[in-house]
């Protein structure tokens, strides 16, 4: 099975986010991550409001896996999503 493609949206002061990063590096999982908080505020402006719609309470982290956006930390779902067993 091909490795599936990863991004992830993250806060660098957010726990869950961290927890996400540590999962994912922990099973091996290649990934491309942006620190929100740290893009220029009219990048990270245009991010937020193309998120909105999908997001509407802005929480964070946020992966897409292949395509398909799950919004906060939520273990057994990325673990699923990720083919991996708990």
């Amino acid at each position: 099975m091909e490795d599936p493609t990863v991004k992830i949206l993250v806060l660098t002061t957010c726990p869950q986010c961290k927890a996400l990063r540590d999962l994912l590096a922990a099973h091996k999982i290649p990934f491309e991550a942006t620190d929100v908080d740290l893009l220029a505020p009219e990048e990270r402006k245009e991010l937020l409001l193309r998120m909105a719609p999908h997001n509407p309470k802005k929480a964070f982290p946020i992966t897409f896996i292949n395509g398909k956006a799950i919004i906060g930390y939520q273990k057994d779902l990325l673990m699923e999503e990720l083919g991996l067993k708990p």
